[in-house]
């Protein structure tokens, strides 16, 4: 039986707005006049809609209208594409039929194979009934795939035939990635062959790449291997920038797959998965692979880079280390740069969980789980629970050495709330790599979220001390990367944030060993931590940093301002302090002159344009994130950085912000089932039902002041609402802080 969400994905899927379902019913309707309220009473019955009319209906549709730039189609995908999607296995018969079940639930035209086989041939879609088959289809999907977010609108802009597709710019450059399984002392049989082409399709759906990789793609390059192609965006073939998108999205399937095959049950040491990144002309790709395949490959994760490759990573800034593995060492294969090997991924942030490690069979779900004990036992003491059930740990056995394997593995316990568990598998990963820079920063990070939680004052002391001794060892004994220096950064803004909890609590026992001036020491380390790793970054202004270090600024001067009664101010004051503090900082990178004219009128306007540039900046690095649990609160950042950081609030930030709060909330919803948590740079984790709680406390402030209709008027400065003017003195930031205090951080307008 369906349950409300599917429907409820289902029914968005073939309405996917109000103007969609006004279209429905005017433009065809002897379908709608039937099928509208045969529609209205199921949604009704599912208890999608409170009241079974159309004003009801309409208005589910309104709060929850998909926006038509979240997804789009994948390049070349055709109508018949669509319906093998749908059908998998099915003949064309079998999907009629189960499509005719859904069309005589809704009241809808009975489906004719005819109909089918037309649209197949040309694809017009010129007739009510044709348009009733679309929106069953786009109803289908949502129930079948449910974040592919092919909706009926969408599917309207499939092109008329397959020799007719969408104009488009041809690239022939881009970047090619080999899957090559290597014998290394045994025979790779046709099955280890059949795991690795399923394997790498499975992967470009669950990273959700299918509109930019398609696995039609998918080219068999000798007996065991494999190459996925991506192009590049339009322009010179020598313009690394241009490859920042399909590098991303390369190198998080390399990451899948090197981490999938060694979970596999036909993997062993004897067995290799080799993965070669190539980035330039398609056409070059295959001999500069294939010379490179035919000498020994024995680093530690299987995956390099040739050149050219390797640079427009780094200018992509993917979360990934490098080493150089070998220096102009083929030139007798035709090869004469250098390669390059992945030494580590950030995967505990940045690349998404690989998903048969979220499945019980290989992790338990929760401390709750009937199966947790058990693995506690098999983790810390082996040698009383014989052979282990648990795939996970098994797999530890069979590659006890595994960086790649044993940090994912480690990632999943700490989402499930698992620290010690984490730690523990993290402490064998560090028997045979000390330095690893991946287990220390998953270390200092698991600390940290053990200080978060405790309520006692010096056990969380005790727990931050712990965090910041392992970040120093990093420091002392790593390459100085951006990222370590904002994960350290963002250590002492959070213990700042715990502390100043415990200070203005009102149980004097917790306040006897803390000052004030504690609080700022912490945010002062921030500052010189967001410091350096925006100097440490090739750009000079890692935006991450870049956002933490103007929050960092303005709870130090809203903090000093009265230490008796820290951050206790005024509406105009906190907004005067992050109108001055975003100033500066923007002027110190050059994103706004020195010698800008300090009126009103021409500073608003100004920011404005200022923080326009910023959304497309940050729609540039869309993809530079693919963790789950990290990309709701990614987007929630987007929208308070945008509101907080803005001048005064007018209907286009407002609009913008909510677009983005909204985004963040539906990708929260994804990771209750697989009992996920979320990143929060303030607390460190949060379940997802707390997140989505947040999120709407955040949008429920903004509506307190304004309607609907006010984002919607013309955007006039000089003749700004009430509303708005108001909303200009509350920061999201400070409200996302005040829910974790006992008392308010700020008073707002």
């Amino acid at each position: 039986m369906l349950n409300k969400d599917a429907i409820i994905k289902a029914m968005l899927n073939a309405f996917p707005s109000v103007e969609s379902f006004r279209n429905f019913k005017e433009n065809d309707r002897e379908i709608s006049r039937k099928a509208i309220p045969v529609m209205i009473k199921f949604a009704f019955n599912h208890s999608i809609i409170d009241a079974a009319t159309e004003t009801s209906f309409a208005a589910f549709l309104e709060k929850n209208a998909c926006h038509q730039d979240e997804k789009k189609l994948p390049q070349g995908l055709t109508f018949p594409d669509v319906l093998d999607k749908l059908a998998g296995h099915l003949s064309v018969n079998a999907l009629i039929a189960k499509l005719e079940i859904t069309a005589r639930d809704m009241s809808l035209p009975e489906i004719q194979a005819s109909m089918i086989t037309r649209l197949k041939q040309k694809f017009v879609v010129n007739t009510p009934k044709k348009r009733a088959l679309l929106r069953i289809l786009a109803y289908k999907l949502a129930l079948k795939y449910p974040d592919l977010g092919w909706n009926y609108e969408l599917l309207l802009q499939l092109p008329a035939s397959v020799d007719n597709r969408i104009a488009m710019v041809h690239e022939t450059a881009g970047v090619t990635i080999t899957f090559h399984l290597q014998g290394q002392g045994e025979i790779i049989f046709p099955p280890d062959v059949s795991w690795l082409r399923h394997e790498l399709s499975d992967c470009i759906e669950y990273l959700r790449l299918e509109n930019y990789i398609s696995k039609k793609v998918i080219e068999t390059v000798g007996a065991t291997a494999f190459n996925l192609r991506s192009p590049k965006k339009p322009g010179p073939v020598d313009e690394p920038r241009l490859y920042n998108e399909s590098i991303r999205n390369t190198l998080a399937i390399a990451h899948q797959m090197a981490a999938r095959w060694l979970l596999s049950d036909f993997s062993n040491l004897r067995k290799k998965l080799i993965i070669v990144v190539h980035a330039g002309i398609f056409s070059e790709a295959n001999p500069v692979l294939q010379r490179i395949l035919e000498t020994p490959l024995t680093g530690e994760s299987g995956v390099y880079l040739t050149d050219f490759a390797h640079l427009c990573a780094r200018y992509a800034s993917v979360k990934v280390g490098f080493e150089l593995y070998a220096k102009h060492s083929y030139p007798l294969t035709g090869y004469t740069g250098n390669l390059w090997l992945v030494n580590h991924f950030l995967s505990y942030s940045y690349y998404d969980y690989i998903p048969c490690l979220l499945e019980e069979k290989m992790l338990p779900r929760s401390t709750g789980a009937s199966s947790y004990e058990d693995f506690k036992r098999s983790l810390h003491f082996p040698e009383q629970t014989g052979q282990t059930t648990f795939g996970a740990i098994r797999a530890m056995h069979r590659f006890p050495q595994s960086v790649l394997l044993l940090t994912e593995i480690a990632k999943v316990l700490r989402t499930r709330n698992m620290p010690y568990e984490a730690d523990t598998v993290l402490a064998n990963l560090l028997l045979s790599h000390p330095f690893n820079l991946v287990a220390r920063l998953m270390r200092m990070l698991i600390y940290s979220n053990i200080a978060q939680t405790q309520t006692d004052f010096l056990s969380a002391k005790l727990a931050f001390e712990r965090a910041e001794a392992e970040g120093e060892f990093i420091v002392a004994n790593s390459r100085p990367e951006s990222d370590i220096w904002h994960e350290i950064g963002v250590l002492n803004f959070s213990r700042a944030l715990k502390y100043l909890q415990y200070l203005r609590d009102k149980n004097t026992a917790r306040q006897r060993d803390l000052k004030i001036e504690d609080i700022l020491q912490h945010l002062e380390n921030a500052q010189k931590a967001f410091v350096k790793s925006m100097t440490v970054s090739a750009t000079g202004k890692a935006l991450n940093s870049l956002y933490m270090f103007g929050y960092t600024l303005c709870l130090l001067q809203l903090l000093s301002t009265d230490k008796k009664t820290p951050v206790k101010n005024n509406a105009a004051e906190v907004r005067e302090v992050f109108k001055n503090v975003s100033t500066r900082v923007f002027r110190n990178i050059g994103w706004i002159r020195d010698d800008l004219a300090t009126s009103d009128h021409k500073l608003e306007k100004t920011f404005q344009n200022l923080f326009l540039t910023i959304n497309l900046v940050i729609a540039r690095y869309d993809n530079l994130v693919l963790c789950r649990s990290n990309l709701p609160h990614m987007k929630y950042m987007f929208a308070l950085i945008l509101w907080d950081f803005a001048p005064v609030i007018n209907p286009q930030i407002c609009r913008i912000t909510l677009e983005w709060l909204n985004l963040a909330r539906r990708e929260a919803e994804k990771l209750r089932k697989d009992n996920v948590s979320v990143y929060h740079v303030a607390c460190g984790k949060i379940s997802a039902e707390k997140f989505v709680e947040h999120v709407n406390n955040t949008i429920d402030v903004i509506s307190r002041y304004v309607t609907e209709t006010d984002l919607k008027e013309a955007e006039d400065p000089t003749q700004s609402r009430a509303g708005f003017a108001q909303l200009s003195g509350i920061k999201l930031m400070l409200l996302e802080l005040d829910r974790t205090q006992t008392e308010p951080i700020i008073l707002c307008a």
